[in-house]
């Protein structure tokens, strides 16, 4: 994980371009197009928290929708490109219960991805691909490996958010991070960056991960959610209408 970008307003997009909704001549992914959504104009003082989950499915992805169930909770899952038959489950099993599946990438290599907008959209459209035959969703959110701004895409960002934009689909950072990827952290110290730094915000979107490593985030699900309901949130996914949280693009990028 880079440093820590720059986090615009809630509602206000890095970069906003209309679809041209139809492909360009020679563009490769004729059918990688989907609607563009505006944002919803929300002026209600409802707290609601969005929590996202990168990097899965795993082993601990049914565990996981098992606590969600739980509670009726449902989260947003960014995944990676994994094909195990058990990987293939639970992304039919996340859909089948209620939450939101999208893109992150397929390979997550960083200097892969980001060498170029061909690199990006080879990528994407593997990993949409792949949701769409397992899960049958044509899912028009995702986010970007990294964030949408890190140490590896900062000379092709800008083109990638134009060009994802041009095709119509919607991209989320996050405005707290529970510090699960970091080495080192402990289960304490998840809850308390999830929890407390979530209450700076009226619409917490919230990043944890799912790979098979994050026992402690498993963990810690349930006191969070419950520390947020004491707070008065309540839970959704997120939607293409969603206003979206996202990183400051630098003018350079």
């Amino acid at each position: 994980m880079s440093a820590k970008p720059e986090i615009v307003a809630e509602s206000a997009p890095a970069v906003e371009i209309a679809p041209e909704k139809q492909a360009l001549p020679n563009d490769p992914y004729p059918l990688l197009y989907t609607e563009k959504i505006s944002p919803k104009e929300d002026d209600s003082k409802e707290k609601i928290a969005y929590l996202t989950f990168d990097d899965g499915p795993s082993d601990l992805t049914i565990p996981l929708l098992d606590v969600l169930d739980r509670y009726q909770v449902k989260a947003t899952f960014f995944l990676v490109g994994k094909t195990g038959e058990e990987d293939r489950k639970a992304m039919r099993e996340i859909v089948k219960r209620g939450h939101a599946i999208a893109v992150h990438s397929y390979s997550h290599d960083y200097r892969e991805i980001y060498a170029s907008v061909d690199a990006y959209l080879a990528d994407f459209a593997k990993m949409h691909d792949l949701i769409l035959k397992e899960t049958g969703v044509d899912t028009p959110l995702y986010r970007f490996a990294g964030g949408s701004i890190n140490s590896y895409n900062r000379d092709t960002a800008k083109a990638i958010i134009e060009e994802m934009n041009r095709r119509g689909y919607t991209y989320f950072d996050w405005n707290v991070d529970s510090g699960d990827a970091t080495r080192g952290t402990t289960a304490q110290q998840i809850y308390q960056h999830a929890v407390n730094d979530s209450k700076q915000f009226r619409r917490p979107v919230i990043l944890f991960h799912n790979t098979g490593t994050k026992k402690m985030t498993l963990e810690q699900i349930p006191a969070i959610i419950e520390a947020l309901q004491k707070e008065g949130y309540r839970f959704d996914v997120l939607k293409a209408d969603t206003p979206p949280v996202r990183f400051r693009i630098p003018e350079t990028a």
